[in-house]
């Protein structure tokens, strides 16, 4: 009987597995045929020049069956933009949520409300209370 040494897998390190990715891009003849905002390709190459952005995607995207490989480059242009709306959502939300917002400037409060308006804020000291 004989035996035969297995090869051991290969190891592909984030940085290989990003560099295919940008390479399945470049190579896909349709990356960009859903893309058609202003601006698209030029976010995905933004985008795509970001190894953890890349990784994220395919982590995103999983595993594709032997008749969708040949479309990995439009699936991932697509994620990439996807993702990239969804961060800057991310990001301006925050910032909302982050500033401060009041009806009016506290130097302009008090003009905000007639004198003798309940709710203007020297109301009650002007009532004595």
């Amino acid at each position: 009987m004989t035996t035969t040494a297995a090869s051991a897998p290969a190891v592909i390190t984030p940085a290989e597995r990003a560099a295919a990715g940008r390479q399945a891009i470049a190579d896909c003849p349709t990356a960009f045929e859903n893309l058609r905002g202003d601006g698209d390709q030029e976010l995905v190459d933004f985008a795509a020049s970001n190894d953890d952005n890349v990784n994220a995607a395919l982590d995103t995207i999983g595993e594709l069956g032997e008749d969708e490989a040949h479309l990995l480059g439009q699936y991932l242009a697509e994620q990439l933009v996807e993702d990239a709306i969804e961060a800057e959502a991310r990001k301006q939300l925050s910032a909302y949520r982050a500033a401060q917002r009041t009806a009016a400037p506290v130097a302009d409060q008090r003009l905000a409300y007639e004198p003798n308006d309940p709710k203007h804020p020297d109301f009650l000291d002007r009532v004595g209370v």
